[in-house]
């Protein structure tokens, strides 16, 4: 894409869950996650959940320095938090418009916890990053992964 170095910026949704590590817990809107921690990495752009609207306004704003849009199919950590019908399809066509990756955390939802393969498969999308974890390895060891 041609991102000048150090100028890349990745879109994450507000109320998000991705784990515990410094770096994400950056940019969680969750004090309890994030207070007392830090120095947090730099180039993350939080927008509301659920809101293509967001989305689309930062892909216009700064578009050209977007690499990726982080996003669960469903939020569980605030709750359960299921977006509108469309919106997985619609920030794909996004991401897609703009050249921007969009990786789907899958870790609560992946290997059929919400009835299919990957909660992305009810948008009929091919995500371009998938995070895996949990069901992974039957509950038998702490393993996560990248599809």
């Amino acid at each position: 894409k041609g991102i000048p170095k150090d100028e890349a910026i990745i879109v994450v949704c507000a109320e998000n869950f991705h784990g515990r590590t410094t770096t994400v817990i950056g940019f969680s809107t969750d004090p309890d996650a994030y207070a007392d921690y830090g120095p947090f990495t730099p180039g993350f752009k939080i927008i509301s959940y659920n809101s293509l609207e967001e989305l689309e306004a930062v892909f216009e704003e700064v578009g050209d320095k977007v690499a990726g849009f982080l996003v669960e199919p469903i939020q569980g950590e605030a709750g359960v938090n299921v977006p509108d019908e469309g919106y997985l399809k619609g920030a794909y066509d996004l991401c897609k418009k703009h050249n921007v990756l969009l990786m789907s955390d899958e870790v609560q939802t992946g290997f059929g916890r919400t009835g299919k393969l990957f909660c992305s498969d009810y948008a009929e999308i091919k995500p371009d990053v998938i995070v895996v974890g949990k069901a992974l390895s039957g509950g038998l060891y702490p393993v996560s992964g990248v599809l």
